[in-house]
């Protein structure tokens, strides 16, 4: 099974809306944390180990395989 693709527009569009429309933030403040959210979450998806550094949606969730070619990185690390 593949992890969807990882989109940082899409969810800094949703946090800049977020904070804007429901917390009433103003649009420098959102931003600031919608840049924040994205970088967290773009390196929570990168592996970490050293020889790959792709992000897990190149890797076979169950078996934890780098789908990138010519990567020695056998496993997801976290």
């Amino acid at each position: 099974m593949l992890e969807k693709q990882f989109n940082p527009e899409r969810l800094y569009n949703r946090v800049v809306h977020f904070y804007i429309d429901k917390k009433g933030y103003s649009k420098d403040k959102a931003n600031d944390i919608a840049q924040s959210v994205v970088q967290k979450e773009a390196q929570r998806r990168i592996c970490k180990n050293e020889k790959c550094k792709h992000f897990s949606h190149d890797h076979i969730r169950n078996a934890e395989t780098c789908l990138v070619e010519n990567c020695e990185c056998n496993e997801f690390t976290k």
